[in-house]
């Protein structure tokens, strides 16, 4: 491995060690020193270096993130707005409530009010797509443990960038004979398409590793949460997620009073593209519940 290529691996393992802290952390004081040194890097490059990864500023992201968060929480919780904006790092409701209507144009209790007259309105039309998708619109409950995984993260449009993610990640796993004959493929999709600008939706390409590795470049090491799941089978192709996604976050979660837990969820790949027809592929959705 020459100079250059030891160079931007060591760029990626500290973008992607500054990104997992951010996102594990938007309830925490997160200034600009304090997440330099995460990266170790130096705080008078730190800005430009982000900005030049995320293609926004450090503080835009941050806030963005932090939004984004609340917005869930406002739909899928049942937390009171003050709690929400301490969860996602706001020292008063004030400023959440300020920062909010600025991104959204609604105060917080307005889009709460609103969500759920949207939910209610749209019931039929969420549930007929849902049948469409998925095998049953009742899930299995399971509880797992947590799982070390290896992971590439893609920035862009899902359609576009994941399937870059699977063939970055594949590759490394291959030269570091991680595959075995149970590996399980996992997708975290981490932006609602409807929120987020496809530009900046996040996606984690992950595979599931029993032995011990270490971030090197773009791949990264994080752990995929134990615990309590509502298992969903999707039947057919990754661009009909959505329809999946708005009955078991738009009325599986409000008709059935279920609480999530503060972890991602992730799809569970069980078959592959390219040897089944795109009809044909069968895909578990993963939603963390208490």
């Amino acid at each position: 491995m020459n100079v250059k290529t030891d160079t931007q691996n060591l760029y990626f393992e500290r973008i992607n060690k500054v990104i997992l802290f951010i996102n594990n952390h938007l309830g925490d004081n997160l200034d600009v020193e304090s997440l330099a040194q995460v990266g170790n890097y130096s705080s008078f490059h730190f800005h430009r270096i982000m900005r030049a990864h995320l293609g926004e500023s450090l503080g835009a992201y941050i806030i963005r993130r932090r939004l984004e968060a609340s917005l869930n929480l406002l739909r899928y919780s049942i937390l009171p707005i003050t709690d929400v904006a301490f969860k996602v790092g706001y020292e008063n409701p004030a400023s959440f409530n300020k920062a909010f209507k600025k991104r959204y144009q609604v105060t917080p209790v307005e889009f709460r009010k609103n969500y759920n007259s949207l939910i209610i309105s749209e019931d039929s039309k969420i549930k007929f797509n849902a049948m469409e998708n998925l095998k049953s619109l009742k899930p299995k409950i399971k509880v797992r443990k947590s799982q070390k995984v290896i992971f590439v993260q893609a920035i862009g449009a899902y359609n576009e960038s994941a399937g870059k993610a699977w063939d970055r990640v594949c590759e490394c796993a291959k030269e570091k004979r991680l595959f075995g004959f149970s590996t399980e493929f996992i997708g975290i999709s981490h932006d609602d398409p409807k929120v987020t600008e496809a530009s900046k939706l996040r996606y984690d390409a992950c595979i599931v590793v029993s032995k011990e590795v270490k971030p090197e470049g773009e791949l990264g090491v994080q752990e995929l949460q134990g615990g309590k799941y509502a298992v969903f089978t999707h039947k057919g192709p990754y661009e009909k997620f959505t329809n999946s996604y708005d009955y078991i976050f738009g009325k599986w979660l409000n008709e059935n009073e279920i609480e999530l837990r503060d972890a991602p969820s992730f799809e569970k790949y069980l078959n592959t593209p390219g040897k089944v027809k795109p009809e044909k592929l069968l895909t578990e959705i993963w939603v963390p519940i208490k």
